[in-house]
This record gives structure tokens, sequence and C-alpha cells, in this order.
């Protein structure tokens, strides 16, 4: 297992350190993952978020190496711009997804949740032939940490100006210094909250870790592990690749079919993509509230009057609704928000309500504010 930057000061916040994604990360802290949880929807905390995977794309052709790896468009993205996206195969199925971020028209910062993602990228400048980029994988060059809750902005507020934080809108970023530390900070999270994420050199990891703590410390700041992380995700509806996606997921059944625009020039999968598009998808991603506390696990069947109608992909306790909720795929005739469908839990069946949007804040009006 790899060590993050935050390995030693998790400890001394009683981190439960279990192997994730390859490296030491904590499951959850003294506290417990329903108390980091709730203190991320009613004030903030601070998560480890060390393991997301960053690539430099630099030169002359660095926007169009982008728009030709990319579904969504950013032929008019200025510095300072955050654009999610996914990045598909010729057959349109995903490789992964992630965001794209514009430093300058030839400077461009691909972050994603797979190091491996980089092999990709490499291969498909490579076969193109034509693209005057360099590309670099920078990911043990940057760390990173996400402040999520309401009261992130009095927080970092300590640490920066709060007209530099008032002008960061979302899905943008600035650079600047927090508490001595050369910081890039976004307006962006994967909780369902307002939130901010900093990216920095790991070198000074513990110093700004420590930095934000006690900035929190009036407002009950927490950290947060990634039992906590799993079910704020999952209740604002957030992908995770290896679960709600994979190489045999498509964007448009995915429900991402936002970040993916045929209106622009060639892209990798378009071609396909357009083809699913006219024809429809053969399932499609949507959410479950259960009438139990009940876990469903991936891999869970979901019925309806016996007949199986697809498969959960994530499922977790849902410390804000007080019962189990779950993500999965169904058929497209049988994606109709309000209906009653059952999941098959350790052999049991268990009542689930379908919602055609995410369970917590549908609309992200939280996060956009």
């Amino acid at each position: 297992m790899r060590h993050t930057p935050f390995y030693d000061v998790g400890l001394q916040y009683g981190a439960d350190m279990q192997d994730l994604f390859g490296y030491a990360l904590p499951r959850e802290y003294a506290a417990g993952h329903i108390q980091e949880h709730l203190g991320t929807r009613e004030r903030a905390s601070l998560c480890d978020l060390d393991y997301m995977a960053e690539f430099w794309v630099t030169g002359a052709d660095a926007r169009s190496f982008v728009q030709h790896v990319c579904t969504n468009d950013y032929r008019q993205v200025k510095p300072g711009t955050i654009r999610y996206t996914a990045f598909c195969q010729p057959n349109g199925n995903m490789v992964d997804d992630g965001t794209v971020w514009c430093f300058e028209d030839s400077r461009f910062l691909i972050m994603s949740g797979d190091e491996s993602d980089f092999d990709w990228f490499v291969e498909a400048r490579d076969s193109a032939g034509s693209f005057q980029i360099e590309l670099e994988n920078v990911t043990s060059e940057w760390t990173t940490l996400a402040l999520q809750g309401p009261r992130s902005r009095d927080i970092l507020g300590k640490l920066f100006s709060l007209k530099l934080l008032d002008d960061i809108r979302y899905y943008h970023f600035t650079e600047s210094i927090a508490g001595g530390v050369d910081c890039t900070v976004n307006r962006m999270g994967y909780t369902g909250e307002f939130g901010y994420e900093l990216h920095f050199h790991p070198r000074d990891g513990g110093r700004l870790w420590e930095g934000i703590m006690e900035a929190g410390r009036e407002f009950e700041i927490v950290p947060c592990g990634q039992a906590a992380l799993e079910s704020l995700r999952q209740e604002a509806g957030y992908l995770l690749v290896g679960n709600d996606h994979d190489k045999s997921t498509n964007p448009l059944e995915a429900g991402i079919g936002f970040a993916v625009k045929f209106g622009k020039n060639d892209f990798i999968g378009r071609q396909a993509l357009s083809e699913i598009r006219k024809n429809g998808v053969k399932r499609r991603m949507v959410w479950f509230k259960l009438t139990d506390d009940v876990i469903a696990n991936k891999g869970d069947m979901i019925t309806g009057d016996d007949v199986e109608v697809g498969v959960v992909t994530s499922g977790s306790y849902s410390p804000t609704l007080g019962r189990g909720v779950a993500m999965g795929y169904v058929r497209p005739e049988f994606a109709i928000s309000g209906l009653d469908y059952a999941i098959t839990i350790a052999g049991e069946e268990h009542a689930a309500n379908l919602s055609l949007m995410p369970l917590y804040d549908p609309g992200d009006k939280l996060t956009k504010q």
C-alpha cells in the first residue's frame, strides 16, 4: 500500500487505515463514518483525496488533443475553468470519467481516478500521430484535500481572502497561497455539498491539513474517511469507477450524457455514441431509497413482479435519510420514477423506491450556490 501525505496526521485523528485503490486510506476516523457524514452535511469536513491522478497536456496542440480524447467540448473554455467529461474507447464505452482544467491555451490538466489512465492518453496521442504535445504524469507531484460542507467558506476564509474565494465560481479554480503553501484551489467536490478542493505539493500535506483543521475548530470540522465519502457521493448520485461504470459502460446509459457534445468535431467514440443515441440505450442508471436500513451490495438483483429488471452497482447506508440507498442499472422500460421494486440482499427481498434523480439535492443547488 502506498502512504499518502496525510497518513501520519490521519493516525493522530484515529484513522482506521485500509487498503483502498492501492493506498492506505482512512475508512473512518475516531468519531465514526456516520458522524463524519453528518458533519459534512451540517458543518464541514476534510478528506484525503491523494489517490486522484493528474496529467499535464502541454504544447501548441494541447486544446486540440483535449478535444480529441474528451466527450465534452473545450473549444471556448477559458483559463481558470474546469469541465467534467468522459473518456471513451472507439466503441463508445468509457475508459474513465474525470475533469479537464484549462490553465492556458497550451496547458491543460487532466484529472481522473486512476493513474493507469495515463497509458491510454499516451496511446491516443501516438496513434493519432499529429498532435504536437507533451504528456506528463504528475500524480506523485500533486496531492488533494477536499474541504466540503456549508461552513467550508468560513474556514478557508481564514487562510485565503474572502474576496478570492467569492471570485471562484463553481467548476473554476485559481492559484494562490494558503497558510504559506502554494495551492490551486477550486470550487467543486464529490459530496453534494458546497465546498472546495485544494491541490498542492505532497511535501506540504501535513502542514496544510493541520492548518485547515485548526481554522475549522470553531466550526466543529471533522476529518472525513472513505466510508463517509462513499455514502455522501451515493446520496448525491456521483459515479464511482469500477462500480457504477467500467469499460463496458457508455456515458449515455450512465446518466452523464450532458458531458457528451455531439456538436463538436470528431472525438474518440463519437460515431459509436451517435448510434447508441439513435437506437436508444439498453439500460439506465437510477437511484433507489430502501424502506429498511440494510445495505445493498454491488451485483444485488433488482426485480419487479418477480422479473429481473436490473442490478445494483453501489449501495450504502444513508445517515441523512436514515435508510439504505442504492444506485444501479435497470432496463429503460422500468426506469419510472416513484415505482417500487425489490432488491435482493443476502437472499432476502427489500422494498426500494426508484428515483430518476439523485436522492440528495437533485439539481446540485447546494453545490452551485
